[in-house]
């Protein structure tokens, strides 16, 4: 592309001097006068087409590839077409989304209504727990000194002292033991 005053000017090739001629990304995007990215987001269809890359690593593309992907040398290409979803899917998803929207409505509700149910609970035995507290301090202001034993209990028996034990062996070993 050569520029004048800031604007730029496309220079195009000549539109195919040959039928077997070859041209690269930039050489079609300006033959074509599209930009270089819609031949490169067409790469697979131009390889349908005979598109390959060469021993350098650049595209070369034949006329026949151009011409298979919808693109003519020398007249621009009408603009990429976005797939677009029909009406009647687009009905159907609404649907869709209008029920979870409907369905997730609903479950915020039934957890609301379990919130205040539980906080309802929570004040109630908070106020059970203050009321077990104020009458546990009421018995202990009011509590009377202990109390003796109305009843002593009687004092132990006596454990009797064991038996004592006869030393071991026999006649002999007290004689050896006295003798000794």
């Amino acid at each position: 592309m050569s520029y004048q005053v800031g604007r730029p000017i496309r220079r195009t090739l000549s539109p195919v001097s040959h039928p077997s001629q070859t041209f690269t990304v930039a050489q079609a995007a300006d033959v074509c006068q599209v930009s270089r990215k819609t031949i490169t987001r067409r790469y697979e269809q131009l390889k349908l087409g005979g598109a390959y890359k060469d021993k350098a690593g650049q595209w070369a593309i034949p006329v026949a590839a151009l011409l298979h992907v919808g693109l003519r040398p020398g007249r621009p290409a009408a603009p990429d077409t976005v797939p677009s979803t029909p009406a009647s899917a687009l009905g159907q998803q609404d649907t869709a989304t209008a029920l979870r929207v409907a369905e997730l409505e609903a479950q915020v509700t039934e957890y609301r209504h379990r919130a205040e149910v539980a906080e309802q609970l929570a004040a109630e035995r908070s106020a059970r727990v203050e009321d077990l507290r104020q009458a546990l301090r009421m018995l202990e202001v009011g509590r009377p000194m202990p109390m003796p034993d109305p009843m002593p209990l009687p004092d132990p028996l006596p454990i009797p002292a064991p038996a004592p034990v006869p030393a071991p062996g026999g006649w002999w070993q007290r004689w050896r033991r006295a003798a000794h």
